[in-house]
């Protein structure tokens, strides 16, 4: 995580010297991740997709105006959501955090198969219950600091909070979620 933080820098200052290849480096690297962060907000994949475009084209355009950086993630994550944001307002639209769908995928024989289903159908319902009953700050939070495993000064930085706020919101989202699974 380090060597890529440091990478990640490194990319961003050549970049910022007038390095094209650096930016497309850095393109490479967190398109994936950005197209995931960015369906978080939106159901609509062309409009994250714009958006990551418009975002390394403004980062092009802009380039003599930017600075250095400390977490080239946290800058891009921030950049994004916010050209994310200002496209909902220009649709007079507004989306929130929806719940992330499991990825893991095991076989299973036909019998486990079918029971393994009902338990996580039951198990999603559950914690689509849950997640209907916490604020969209709240969900978002959650997907920062357990889905992208952000450190507290990240999440301060994405949510524009300060530390003690972020703290304070995380432990009184995951009370709430104890206090409905008892």
């Amino acid at each position: 995580m380090k060597a890529d933080y440091d990478r990640h820098k490194m990319l961003w200052s050549k970049f910022l010297e007038g390095d094209d290849k650096d930016i497309e480096a850095l393109y490479n690297e967190f398109v994936n991740p950005l197209f995931t962060f960015g369906m978080c907000f939106s159901f609509n994949e062309e409009m994250v997709k714009d958006g990551i475009q418009d975002l390394f084209a403004k980062l092009i355009y802009c380039r003599k105006r930017l600075k250095p950086v400390e977490n080239v993630r946290i800058y891009l994550y921030s950049a994004l959501k916010n050209i994310l944001y200002n496209s909902y307002k220009k649709e007079a639209r507004y989306y929130q955090i929806d719940t992330i769908e499991p990825v893991f995928y095991t076989e299973f024989t036909p019998e486990t198969r079918l029971i393994e289903s009902e338990r996580l159908y039951e198990q999603k319902k559950c914690i689509a219950r849950m997640m209907e009953s916490i604020t969209p700050r709240q969900r978002e939070i959650l997907y920062y600091r357990f889905i992208e495993e952000l450190s507290y000064e990240e999440i301060c930085q994405l949510m524009q909070m300060n530390y003690q706020s972020v703290r304070n919101l995380l432990h009184r989202t995951l009370q709430k979620l104890r206090s409905m699974n008892q």
